[in-house]
């Protein structure tokens, strides 16, 4: 009986998971090490785009992902007080929607092909004279791979070891995301622009809304003394509905700071790679965070099914997915400086541009990340 190759992926989430459901190949052992109690996602919504449904088609879960969705089937963009700058209908191959974070995460776990652990934090990484990879975690134990994949997220321990570039860049702002249930479906997707502050909203299913709101401000500012919900009823309360109906009645409201890294080559070192935001942290402006995790991770595996565990595959997953991550990551931050542009005058040519622009220029302009289809191309 042949051995089978012993592939360790550090970080269960999205990235992660996806990895192990693409790689259709008997010849590897798959073994996950998450670091948290338990697997699973945040409270927060996610959108996902065409261009990462291709690869829930491709391993047959697009009708789970579908039934536990809702579609975005009209976009506004509007301001603090209501008014409408622009109109979309995205029309795609596949639909656009927003799913709990959770309920993407339990798809995906489910059935997954792999040996799971939890209260597995990575601490080091060397590389044996054989080849191999030695892992040393937090709770002292050590085991040794063929190969590892870093999808351990945009503080990846992995990254620390491959590149080595310090810190995760904040941009300026922080965001606050909330799922709740409402009494009402108003039946399509928003962002809202105000001075240095931005709401959006999804519809996930049957009248359960996820939103999101950043403001300029301090790395991981404080909420206290008022607490999340009172402070974001302070800056949001005279927005246009149901903005502040939303966040009155979220009960768990996650904040975190918005960063990401500048986009360099060199994913890689013998046989450790990065995936995911490991590799190619973004902020979420375009939405294209955990769909550039499925994409990136459907390359890999299928590089590696075509080239074996090593160096050449490894390579060509970087050849094939940095250009595309670099432009979503350069293309993201830039949507992020204008909609929080806090200047009167930029404000109003902000908001004077997208009046002008029409909404088929728009779409257009968006197309070439969402009508992507990783699973079309020559690995």
């Amino acid at each position: 009986m042949r051995h089978k190759k012993q592939i360790a992926i550090i970080g269960g989430g999205i990235a992660g998971l996806t990895f192990a459901r693409s790689l259709g190949n008997e010849m590897y052992e798959l073994h996950i090490f998450e670091k948290k109690e338990a697997f699973g996602e945040v409270g927060a919504a996610i959108s996902v785009f065409p261009n990462a449904l291709c690869v829930m088609e491709a391993l047959g879960l697009l009708p789970e992902v579908l039934a536990n969705s809702g579609a975005m089937q009209k976009v506004y963009l509007k301001t603090d007080k209501g008014a409408i700058l622009s109109r979309s209908e995205p029309r795609y191959e596949y639909p656009t929607v927003c799913i709990h974070r959770a309920d993407l995460h339990r798809i995906l776990l489910q059935n997954v092909p792999a040996q799971l652990y939890t209260h597995h934090a990575l601490s080091d990484i060397s590389h044996l004279e054989n080849g191999q990879v030695a892992l040393r975690f937090e709770n002292g134990e050590t085991r040794n791979f063929d190969a590892v994949i870093g999808a351990d997220g945009i503080h990846s321990v992995v990254r620390q070891h491959i590149i080595n570039d310090g810190k995760p860049i904040f941009r300026g702002y922080n965001v606050w995301r909330g799922v709740v249930a409402t009494r009402f479906d108003i039946g399509y997707g928003s962002e809202t622009h105000g001075n240095g502050k931005r709401v959006g909203i999804v519809p996930v299913k049957d009248g359960v809304y996820g939103w999101w709101a950043t403001c300029n401000e301090d790395f991981m500012q404080s909420d206290e003394p008022e607490g999340s919900k009172n402070k974001l009823l302070r800056l949001f309360g005279d927005w246009h509905d149901p903005i502040p109906e939303l966040m009155a009645n979220t009960e768990h409201i996650i904040k975190n700071a918005l960063a990401d890294r500048e986009p360099v080559r060199g994913w890689s070192k013998g046989q450790a790679t990065l995936l995911g935001d490991a590799a190619h942290p973004t902020t979420p402006n375009l939405g294209q965070g955990g769909c550039m995790a499925m994409e990136g991770a459907y390359t890999l595996a299928k590089a590696i099914e075509r080239y074996g565990l090593g160096s050449q595959a490894f390579q060509r997953y970087e050849d094939l997915h940095f250009p595309r991550a670099k432009r979503i990551v350069l293309e993201s931050r830039r949507l992020g400086v204008v909609g929080q542009l806090s200047q009167p005058l930029l404000i109003a040519l902000r908001n004077l541009a997208f009046r002008c622009t029409p909404s088929s220029l728009a779409m257009k302009l968006m197309s070439k990340y969402f009508e992507y289809r990783v699973t079309k191309l020559e690995v």
